[in-house]
């Protein structure tokens, strides 16, 4: 696994595959490899990358959490990526939404099993405060995150905009409820029929997550 530093922290990220950048946050260091990149890998140049306080990256005791989109972009200008569309299921989902909106360069963004808008929500986060075992990367993440107007930065957003879950997530109540906001800003909305979060993650090695990839990359640009 390769390495680039920011602020003097190590960012852990993998690069494979050859074609226009797609790259895939992640919040984990397990499994290695995300199966999907394996298939995205034989039309895109994937880039795994785990932010710092996360996955294999190092977890200072004092860091900008929420810098993710600075992260990235010190990642891709280490590899000599420009352009790229940033995918991320989950949190990092939403740490994908933060890549997007500190970049033109960013030609797409891929939200999975989450809501682009309303989430975390004001209880949400005051169990989060509350949780003593939750660390401190991820509490100061989602501090970050909340700092913004997210329907107005996704609106502002020009690139395509893809939201996908599961219709067994307990996640979907939520984004059909605003998927006519969605649509309203120029979302892509997709739905899986049976799938749970966990069958629908990018960590799963299933004919159901191929689908998923293949769906999402038939609603991605040509080349960017």
């Amino acid at each position: 696994m390769s390495g680039v530093f920011r602020a003097g922290a190590r960012i852990a990220y993998e690069v494979s595959g050859d074609g226009p950048a797609v790259v895939l946050v992640r919040n984990n260091r397990r499994p290695r490899d995300f199966r999907p990149a394996g298939w995205l890998a034989d039309r895109f140049r994937v880039v795994q990358v785990q932010p710092i306080g996360f996955g294999a990256s190092e977890r200072p005791a004092e860091y900008d959490f929420g810098s993710i989109g600075q992260q990235v972009l010190a990642v891709l200008d280490h590899e000599g990526i420009d352009r790229f569309v940033v995918w991320g299921f989950s949190q990092p989902a939403c740490m994908a939404a933060m890549v997007a909106r500190s970049t033109s360069r960013a030609a797409g963004l891929v939200m999975g099993g989450v809501a682009p808008i309303g989430f975390p929500t004001d209880g949400d986060m005051r169990r989060m405060e509350r949780e003593p075992r939750l660390p401190r990367p991820p509490l100061e993440f989602w501090r970050a995150y909340r700092a913004h107007d997210w329907h107005h930065e996704l609106r502002c957003f020009t690139g395509t905009k893809i939201v996908y879950v599961g219709t067994a997530d307990k996640a979907i109540n939520r984004v059909r409820r605003l998927k006519p906001v969605l649509r309203g800003i120029g979302y892509v909305c997709l739905e899986f029929e049976g799938l749970d979060h966990a069958a629908s993650s990018l960590g799963v090695d299933t004919p159901e997550g191929r689908l998923i990839v293949e769906a999402v990359v038939d609603h991605l640009p040509d080349g960017w």
